[in-house]
């Protein structure tokens, strides 16, 4: 196995849709994902996902909490880079701060990080990851084929005017969406998995991540860890 990396991700839904999102990216490459989940500041081993022949390892860990993200990069550093381990990323979002703290939320994930042989890349979901889901837009269609341009302005979100990195609080306007057309959103992980399997990754990759500035520096750290 040539590659291994880790991804610390702030819960269930930054988890699904980080492993979609790296196997789009990885092409023809196959990746083994260790998934562990902390609980009272400890990971457990959750789930191993595979391939018979795998040409990338990626740990990917569901914190479970959005202050764990920093703490468990910190904690699991040296193993990490005694493992082996390229590059480790984390993913959390900046909800429920305020737009106008997030510069100074930055500057706090970075104090304290080790600064070891080992890149460490820590980013914010603006405001939350479902700000991602909402700017593509192509997805709603798959979720149901009724909701429209006039709907999501209706709802909070006025595609040919805003950015979905500018609402508030995007997974309550995600939601606010959905609940138009009798479908559901919350962390339950069958709605959650919905979501994650309607985006087209194609889209995502080519035109939202040129929306959305978090986006695209997540996509390109998830990029080098894959080597590409």
């Amino acid at each position: 196995m040539s590659k291994k990396f880790a991804v610390f991700v702030e819960g269930s839904t930054e988890l699904e849709f980080t492993i979609r999102l790296l196997t789009e990216l990885a092409g023809r490459y196959s990746i083994e994902f260790e998934i562990h989940t902390q609980h009272k500041g400890s990971l457990n081993f959750t789930e191993l996902r595979t391939n018979q022949t795998p040409d990338i390892h990626v740990l990917v860990v569901n914190c479970c909490n959005d202050e764990q993200v920093k703490s468990q990069i910190i904690d699991q550093y040296e193993s990490l880079a005694s493992a082996g381990y390229s590059l480790i990323i984390g993913l959390r979002d900046a909800y429920p701060f305020k737009h106008n703290e997030i510069k100074a939320l930055e500057r706090g994930m970075l104090i304290g990080i080790p600064a070891g042989d080992v890149p460490i890349h820590i980013h914010l979901a603006i405001m939350e990851i479902e700000a991602w889901f909402i700017e593509e837009i192509t997805h709603f269609s798959r979720i149901d084929n009724s909701i429209t341009l006039n709907i999501l302005a209706d709802n909070g979100f006025d595609h040919n005017n805003t950015c979905a990195s500018e609402l508030a609080h995007p997974a309550k306007t995600l939601e606010n969406i959905y609940r138009h057309v009798g479908k559901g959103y919350s962390k339950n992980k069958r709605q959650v998995q919905r979501t994650v399997d309607a985006i087209s990754y194609e889209e995502l990759y080519i035109n939202t991540r040129q929306k959305s500035s978090s986006l695209n520096n997540y996509i390109s750290s998830l990029e080098k860890g894959l080597g590409l």
